[in-house]
């Protein structure tokens, strides 16, 4: 029984860090077609997306943007930073 209560509080703290972990790299629905991972808030995001959808330059706000068109009309854009993506789509 001594050995019980020091095996529960690892077995505890590492299913605190693994939720941690996987909870900051899932992806978050921004709505309007915006999902982000890694951190980014909501409202920067959908920014980003707008500035490259207005611009269409390669850095926006520090991110690496990419486009993807079809008969001129933009359908997907992917905004990266180490650890951190913006994706939206039509």
């Amino acid at each position: 029984m001594g050995h019980f209560v020091p095996i529960a509080v690892l077995v505890g703290l590492l299913c605190a860090m693994a939720l941690l972990a996987t909870g900051a790299s899932a992806a978050v629905n921004c709505g309007g077609g915006v999902t982000v991972t890694g951190g980014t808030p909501c409202w920067k995001a959908k920014r980003i997306v707008k500035e490259f959808k207005k611009t269409r330059k390669g850095k926006v706000q520090g991110f690496s943007c990419s486009g993807r068109n079809s008969g001129g009309r933009l359908l997907a854009v992917n905004c990266k930073l180490p650890n951190k993506k913006i994706h939206w789509e039509s």
